[in-house]
């Protein structure tokens, strides 16, 4: 949800002021252009020399700058506010489901050691950035399997999570749409929004329909992708060092194809983060978990009253009143 969406008043009686302001700066300007047709009456030339300040009557004047100094208190004075700030006890239980893509192509050589090793080296700095939050694991190729359910012990993580290869898996092929119903059940019993990460070398373009519906609900917990490796793949090596073939005969094509995850950020509204160099792209998940927290339901969070957005051009206009011959006859 943007934060036009969550815009709001916490005091909103006080925008009844707006229109009697309004009302106030309408007659005050009325009143000093009916005051001008008095000139009528006299000779021009008369006018011209009792006139004082006749050439900056259409300029800006002391009633125009009130005006909008009281606007901007009273939408102060109403409380305007787009954001919450979340206790400390519900940020620190954020559940994280993160799903593994453990398939031949993530034993690509393109970044070092392989794939599927930096997959674990970036999913457990991230978990350990996040302590105290409770973290789930599925691992997942042609069908999807529950290796930890929901957990803040990272000791009891990282075993299963080194543990993981392609070799085990009991399906092969590509099919992270099974994940997502076993993330939601998963999810379900949690107090707060959750997030489900999954951690792959890319999507196929039969996943997009199934994605774009499940983000499309509104009780769905969010989703996130965080992509290993690069555009132009690399070779798949099994552990004896031999390359892994695909049914044709051929070496395995572990390309990352860029067309399916740009439909997967704008067709089903799920962001990708691609993994590089340094800790940038776990900050960057880092971010984008803590984002959809803060669009959680947190029935102690209060929302963040954003009057001083408001106040301090008030306060600059109101330093006008400084100005020699800024007054100004009600």
């Amino acid at each position: 949800m943007s934060a036009l969406e969550l815009f709001h008043f916490l005091r909103p009686w006080w925008l009844v002021a707006l229109p009697l302001v309004a009302l106030v700066w309408y007659r005050v300007r009325w009143r000093e252009r009916a005051g001008g047709s008095v000139g009528e009456l006299v000779a021009p030339h008369l006018r011209d020399a009792l006139t004082v300040n006749r050439a900056s009557s259409n300029r800006v004047r002391p009633i125009d700058g009130t005006a909008i100094a009281l606007l901007f208190a009273a939408i102060a004075a109403a409380g305007p506010t787009w954001s919450k700030q979340q206790s400390p006890w519900f940020s620190e239980t954020a559940p994280l489901v993160v799903a593994l893509e453990v398939t031949d192509a993530m034993r690509s050589n393109d970044v070092q050691p392989t794939r599927l090793d930096r997959a674990r080296f970036k999913v457990l700095d991230l978990i350990e950035r996040r302590t105290g939050s409770r973290t789930a694991l599925i691992a997942y190729a042609g069908s999807a399997h529950i290796v930890m359910p929901p957990t803040t012990d990272i000791d009891v993580i990282k075993p299963f999570l080194e543990s993981l290869d392609p070799a085990i898996m009991p399906e092969p092929g590509r099919d992270a749409g099974a994940v997502l119903p076993i993330a939601q059940n998963m999810l379900a019993d949690e107090a707060t929004i959750g997030t489900v990460l999954f951690v792959n070398s890319g999507f196929d373009a039969r996943d997009i329909p199934s994605f774009a519906g499940y983000t499309a609900r509104g009780d769905s917990a969010a989703v996130l992708a965080f992509v290993v490796g690069t555009d132009a793949g690399g070779v798949a090596l099994m552990p004896d060092g031999s390359p892994v073939m695909d049914p044709a005969g051929g070496r395995l094509d572990t390309s990352i194809d860029t067309a399916v995850l740009r439909r997967v950020r704008s067709e089903a509204d799920v962001p990708v983060v691609r993994s590089q160099a340094g800790d940038a792209d776990v900050r960057e998940m880092m971010r984008r978990i803590e984002s959809n927290l803060r669009q959680a339901d947190d029935p102690d969070s209060q929302w963040i009253d954003g009057a001083w957005w408001f106040t301090l051009p008030a306060a600059l206009l109101v330093l006008a009143w400084f100005r020699r011959g800024w007054t100004m006859r009600w």
